[in-house]
């Protein structure tokens, strides 16, 4: 009995499904897109006489499976007719909009273009109840208008289920998306760039265990590769699809790799007799299955056959042949693209009429409003009045109460509950009045908390606000009335007292001695705090001034080591309070050997420390800078390095601006290939403040060490790789040529961090016009840690294509024959030339 009338016959079965069947129905779903066609068709069959033991979902689910393998069978007919029974039973979401999407593809390979753009708008309508098939859908709508020719919108729209997949963990999601981006690029002519999507596809795919779509992206590179003219490419890539495909029993998709194939010996005249016979069963099945899009390719290559064997009437009947089938073809197209621009138009007119009646619908309900609301009035009348005046007795109150917690928030800050840092202001300026209209003594302290970032990086920003919380509490016992206590803003606060700085100085006493550990989520932790104070001594003309005094103090604090109290009136020859500044240093490639002491003073005396350095040199300045941030957080794999240098550029500037001393560490030379200690540097001196450089060991001079060269003997040209490339830069033969960032030759996207053969290629064959193939070079990389020994590997210039790279390798090019060259052999191990 078929499958369908089983299914049909058991339709009113129960509505709980046996769990011991589940994982049965998971399997054929998992072997309809990882195994042959016929593995699940088997499975299904061997289920069949269980079948009422299925809950009806099950039971859909298992024709859904079906009816696809039917159609990869390639009995496009069948699947569609029971695809469309299929839509018509009570579906969950998430399976229609899947049936919806399988059953659109099938529709359009039967060419019944409304059909398919119908199902595309009723799919869509099921979206917001199985968000989670977004991409799925998506990557339909992009697949068919890449059809009808819409490449820029089927661009879009196959990006958009792209950035859906993306995120989530699903492979075959993604082998899917990637496909539909692969597809619209082809079809726009793109050629390159569809390449590039079908190697990600063949990637994602094949992880996946997705065998029709990852022989689908083989299929695919090998046509690129063919219109690119790699024909010898294009032909291994067409065979393992052939093998893939058939393997699967993707019957279309076999028949598409012949073609290719087939296409790959002509260009490359070689085994003519196999192309031959691989077109006369290709066109006999495209016949069969009045493809003529794909008849009129087949002839195009029967004629292009007839041709290279001097056999031009032939050549002429297949011309013929293709004419006539193109022509079919481009009337099917304008079908389709008729069918597209009427669906389109019936969805504006839909949605115009459906509008419209919303619109009335909504008027007649505030017409029926109206009417009760006026009955309502007019029969409450007196009662009405009465409940108005109730209720504006009540409001009245209540707004009372708002106003007043309203004023409460307004004057407070809602985490530590103490003045916000206006009220404090306020209020300080009638007590600072006072005080000297009463010749009182007045004193302000500003106290944080020590390495406050290192409490939200290392236990959580729950954790820094309970800081804060616990802080203000203790501050608001110690105060208990007798002055002004506020938060300024971040873990700053502000105490002003009427009182004098001794008296001060033993209250902050109190507060140190009353913090104590926090515990959060089952972590302890504890904090200190620094303080400043400063008393009132008649040279403090205001408020502001007074706290300001108060505030330097407090940089003292933080200068000389933190956890401690400093008053501005103790010693008026004080060290100074670090002005704003900027000093960019290099930690040279090896940080323990090749650090200057004036770096590491720098690093130590720097209020905001910034790193951009190799692990182990992060690691050593951390040992004592723990505060350090770590510039390489803004790297990202496939992110524009364009916008990294840009956020860092902003982070420190940010901190520079913010008026403080900040020191910023780059690996080897700060000023040697790298834009943004330039930068930095020049923004920083152009808004008046003091910024330089300390320069440090760059990789160049541990190459002339490493190699033992001397730069001066016959001069040496240093360009990066990619400039070299684009801008046609001329080497200077007769001496030594320095290619720097080579593993990034010719990536003009900024996203890469590793090698491609095409740009190492590129930079091959410009190199090729000043030397020979067997000219030797060096692939050069700096050790950067003691036990490491630099890398020296010689080969000849033909085989860089194929070496290794790191990011940072180097390309050393010695002089030309005849220029002579000093190079030693040897490699540094020791420090020694």
């Amino acid at each position: 009995m078929p499958i369908a009338v089983l299914l049909l016959a058991f339709a009113g079965g129960p509505a709980s499904a046996s769990d011991a069947l589940e994982a049965e129905v998971r399997e054929i779903e998992r072997l309809a897109f990882t195994a042959h066609w016929r593995e699940s068709d088997a499975r299904i069959a061997a289920l069949a006489p269980r079948l009422d033991s299925l809950a009806p979902e099950q039971r859909h689910r298992i024709e859904f499976v079906r009816l696809r393998t039917l159609a990869l069978a390639g009995s496009q007919s069948a699947a569609l007719e029971g695809l469309t029974g299929l839509l018509q039973q009570d579906l969950p979401a998430a399976l229609r909009v899947r049936v919806y999407a399988t059953a659109i593809n099938v529709a359009a390979n039967a060419e019944d273009w409304p059909l398919a753009f119908t199902w595309l708008g009723e799919g869509l309508s099921y979206l917001p109840e199985a968000p989670a098939e977004s991409a799925r859908l998506l990557g339909v709508a992009s697949y068919l208008h890449t059809l009808v020719g819409e490449t820029g919108r089927a661009r879009d729209l196959a990006l958009r289920a792209l950035d859906l997949v993306e995120s989530a963990n699903d492979p075959r999601a993604l082998c899917l998306a990637l496909s539909d981006v692969a597809l619209a690029e082809d079809h726009a002519r793109n050629f390159q760039e569809a390449e590039r999507w079908r190697h990600r596809q063949i990637e994602a795919c094949t992880r996946a265990g997705d065998l029709v779509f990852a022989a689908n992206g083989k299929y695919g590179v090998g046509k690129m590769a063919a219109s690119q003219g790699r024909h010898a490419e294009a032909l291994d890539w067409a065979r393992q699809a052939l093998a893939e495909a058939e393997a699967a029993g993707f019957a279309v998709g076999a028949w598409s790799a012949r073609l290719v194939i087939a296409e790959s010996l002509i260009e490359s005249n070689r085994e003519l007799d196999e192309a031959q016979t691989m077109l006369s069963e290709t066109l006999r099945y495209y016949r069969e299955q009045e493809s003529d899009l794909a008849i009129a390719e087949t002839e195009r290559l029967l004629a292009r056959l007839a041709e290279r064997r001097g056999d031009l009437a032939t050549a002429l009947a297949h011309y013929k042949e293709a004419m006539a089938a193109s022509e079919a073809a481009e009337r099917i197209a304008r079908e389709r693209r008729l069918a597209y621009l009427q669906v389109e138009f019936d969805t504006q007119l839909k949605e115009q009429r459906i509008a419209l009646l919303e619109a009335e619908k909504e008027l007649a309900a505030l017409q029926v409003t109206a009417t009760k609301r006026r009955q309502l009035l007019l029969g409450m009348g007196m009662f009405g009045l009465l409940v108005t005046a109730i209720l504006l007795a009540a409001l009245l109150r209540r707004s009372f109460r708002e106003r007043r917690r309203y004023r409460w928030q307004s004057q407070h800050d809602s985490l530590t509950r103490l003045y916000n840092y206006q009220q404090v202001r306020k209020l300080g300026e009638t007590a600072f009045a006072r005080a000297r209209q009463t010749g009182q003594p007045f004193t302000a302290i500003v106290a944080d908390i020590d390495l406050f970032k290192q409490v939200n990086d290392r236990h959580g920003h729950a954790a820094g606000d309970e800081a804060l919380r616990s802080l203000g509490a203790w501050i608001g016992e110690i105060v208990d009335g007798r002055g002004i206590a506020g938060r300024s803003g971040g873990d700053e606060f502000t105490i002003l007292l009427e009182t004098d700085a001794a008296e001060a100085e033993a209250l902050l006493q109190r507060l140190r001695g009353r913090i104590g550990p926090i515990t959060v989520f089952g972590h302890t932790f504890s904090f200190s705090i620094s303080s400043g104070v400063c008393q009132a001594d008649g040279q403090a003309a205001t408020l502001e001034q007074l706290i300001h005094e108060a505030d330097q103090a407090l940089y003292r604090a933080k200068h000389e080591g933190r956890d401690r109290v400093v008053c501005a009136n103790d010693d008026a020859d004080a060290a100074p309070v670090p002005t704003a500044g900027l000093v960019v240093v290099g930690s040279g490639i090896e940080f323990g050997r090749h650090v200057s002491e004036r770096a590491l003073s720098e690093i130590r005396e720097a209020q905001v420390v910034f790193c951009l350095a190799d692990p182990f040199a992060l690691a050593m300045i951390s040992s004592f800078r723990p505060d350090a941030i770590n510039l390489g957080v803004h790297y990202a794999d496939g992110k524009d390095r364009r916008q990294t240098y840009r956020e860092i550029d902003a982070a420190i500037m940010a901190e520079v601006r913010a008026g403080k001393r900040v020191c910023a560490v780059f690996y080897g030379h700060p000023g040697v290939f790298a834009d943004v200690p330039h930068r930095v540097v020049r923004k920083a001196r152009q808004e008046g403040i003091a910024a330089r450089m300390e320069p440090g060991i760059s990789a160049e001079a541990c190459l002339y060490a490493d190699l033992g060269i001397d730069p001066g003997r016959h001069g040496v040209q240093s360009l990066e790789a990619t400039q070299f490339l684009v801008q046609d830069r001329r080497p200077d033969t007769a001496g030594l040529v320095l290619l720097w960032q080579v593993a990034l030759a010719g990536d003009l996207t900024c996203t890469r961090f590793h090698a491609e053969r095409d740009g190492l290629q590129a930079l091959v064959d410009r190199l090729l016009r000043w030397y020979p193939p067997d000219h030797e070079v060096i692939l050069y990389e700096a050790a950067r840690l003691p036990i490491e020994t630099p890398r020296a590997e010689r080969l000849p210039l033909r085989d860089l294509p194929t070496a290794h790279y790191e990011e940072y390798t180097t390309l050393v090019i010695p002089p030309g024959t005849g220029a002579g060259s000093e190079i030693s052999r040897g490699v540094r191990t020791d420090g020694s030339i």
